[in-house]
């Protein structure tokens, strides 16, 4: 196979934004090094799903040949949108209402069948308002691009997801980062900052679950953290909320949060069979502010019919006899990988159904991700700039449906792509010396 361009000469433009007053200048860095990339046989990926999103998946590659393999890649935990009752509520959506909800929530195009998923949504995160968004994303981006401003301040952990992030460099406000999951840390962060700033608003921010190593914070501590230092609290339960925890409450179940965050943001695509995010506070007031002065609330369609059909329905399953039984399949599933890899000495750093191998060279997890293609296991390799330079992560979303008895496989063919990937790099790195 034609050598992995070199990442560190081939590809400035996606570390840091093009340069040139033209556009064939603005982009030639970044076409030229797709090229490489597609003369090296590691094209992006570029497939299209052509089937129901299961745990056996058929894409279309852009030069017309059909693969078919195990579903890694696809969002979709408690395998909830090939449901036969989440799909049959999406068409019965579908023939009374329509396809499309055809303005934002703020000019009316809210249906009323957000009310029962908003509804839904309150009773399993404790917070007694939500309000349906777009896109989990747009729910991130959009409550902390309403809340803070110019004179506010931000701490993000350092993993913290885009969307919070650059909600908050949109804004104006001062975005500053603590360690991971580091609670002292941030300690020392607010102490200074609110003496430095009494009059700022200061909004401490992460995820409930990290997807890339699976930690998670600790919420009651940083719930009084913040308390104590008079800032206000947003956690992304995206990655956690309905396919982990009792209930599938997530993280805020697992770690018994009685006193929750002031602000919850999070996606639908997980976990309850729909595109779409939500956002969920305690206070009334503080949801309709967010409602007022985000831009994803006022600009973007509101969520069509059938989609909250689906996710209400899903919602309903999530918290039944049988989504227990899934999460309990997710899990089997989880554990039975983990320990097929950790027999090949290799150690996934996430505990949840999102299972993260990380490597110190960015060829490793694109080589790795074309292998297992070959051999009918479609996972997703992440690079830079979405991981840190020099590294690459490929990342495999577990699912419910996904047969335990299939995985030690799986992990066979994991084990085997990942050392062609290491080997690849190693000659790249002997060439370079």
């Amino acid at each position: 196979m034609t050598p992995y361009p070199d990442p560190h000469t081939r590809r400035p433009s996606l570390l840091s934004p093009g340069s040139g007053a033209t556009l064939p200048a603005r982009v030639a860095g970044l076409a030229a090094w797709l090229r490489g990339r597609d003369a090296s046989g590691l094209a992006l990926p570029e497939a299209r799903l052509a089937s129901r999103v299961e745990a056996w998946m058929e894409v279309h590659e852009p030069d017309g040949r059909v693969r078919e393999g195990l579903n890694f890649t696809s969002c979709d935990h408690l395998g909830l949108c090939s449901h036969r009752e989440v799909r049959a509520a999406a068409a019965d959506a579908l023939a009374r209402f329509g396809p499309h909800s055809a303005g934002p929530a703020a000019a009316g195009g809210q249906h009323v069948l957000a009310e029962p998923l908003c509804a839904g949504l309150a009773d399993l995160t404790g917070l007694a308002h939500v309000t349906a968004m777009p896109s989990g994303w747009a729910a991130g981006y959009g409550a902390m691009r309403a809340l803070v401003g110019r004179d506010d301040v931000v701490l993000l952990d350092a993993q913290a997801g885009g969307a919070l992030r650059e909600g908050a460099r949109a804004a104006g406000a001062a975005v500053h980062a603590f360690r991971h999951t580091d609670l002292s840390h941030l300690q020392q962060r607010l102490v200074r900052l609110r003496a430095a700033r009494p009059r700022s608003l200061i909004v401490v921010a992460t995820p409930a679950l990290f997807p890339h190593d699976g930690a998670t914070p600790d919420l009651p501590a940083l719930r009084r953290l913040t308390r104590d230092h008079a800032a206000l609290l947003m956690v992304d339960v995206g990655q956690d909320l309905g396919c982990t925890g009792p209930g599938g409450r997530g993280e805020l179940g697992l770690q018994g949060v009685e006193d929750a965050p002031d602000l919850l943001v999070g996606s639908l695509a997980r976990t309850f069979a729909s595109n779409g995010g939500f956002v969920a506070a305690e206070s009334a007031e503080l949801l309709r502010y967010v409602q007022h002065y985000s831009p994803a609330y006022g600009g973007s369609s509101a969520l069509s019919p059938p989609q909250l059909a689906a996710a209400t329905r899903a919602l309903g399953i999530v918290r039944s006899a049988e989504g227990a039984a899934r999460r309990a399949a997710l899990q089997r599933a989880a554990i039975t990988l983990r320990t097929a890899l950790a027999r090949a000495w290799l150690r996934p750093e996430s505990p949840g159904p999102i299972l993260a191998l990380t490597f110190a060279h960015e060829a490793v997890a694109p080589v790795a991700a074309a292998r297992c293609g070959e051999e009918g296991v479609v996972a997703t390799p992440l690079e830079p700039p979405t991981t840190a330079r020099g590294t690459s992560v490929l990342r495999l979303h577990l699912m419910a449906t996904h047969e335990p008895a299939l995985l030690t496989g799986v992990a066979r063919i994991l084990t085997r792509s990942i050392e062609s990937g290491l080997q690849h790099a190693n000659c790249l790195a002997l060439a370079r010396d």
